[in-house]
């Protein structure tokens, strides 16, 4: 079921040649979560080190993968609305004019 931003709750991130070859509206999107993923995962990050402690390598590789997973899944279920910001941000002014008059015509 996509969420809010068009990104399939859950789904994995686009990546290499999947995102090269999207469309330009797919990449701004993908682009987007992915930035979002990166602030939540270096806001997580000192909380991760302080509950799992800094014991040893086993524990920052582990800190690190439970991090970014937690991060990708925040992000990936509709996350802070940063990313629905941020691809607005890229998104050029003639193709969001054509977003909203086609938004206008919709709620007709």
């Amino acid at each position: 079921m996509p969420d809010q931003a068009g990104i399939k709750a859950g789904s994995q991130p686009l990546t290499g040649k999947a995102l090269r070859n999207a469309s330009p509206a797919e990449q701004r999107k993908e682009v987007a979560a992915q930035f979002e993923a990166i602030l939540v995962r270096q806001l997580l990050a000192p909380t991760m080190t302080s509950m799992l402690g800094k014991d040893g390598a086993a524990s920052n590789v582990y800190g690190d993968m439970l991090t970014d997973t937690f991060a990708q899944q925040l992000t990936r279920g509709g996350g802070m609305g940063l990313s629905q910001m941020l691809q607005k941000q890229l998104t050029p002014r003639a193709t969001l004019a054509d977003m909203n008059s086609s938004a206008d015509l919709a709620e007709l």
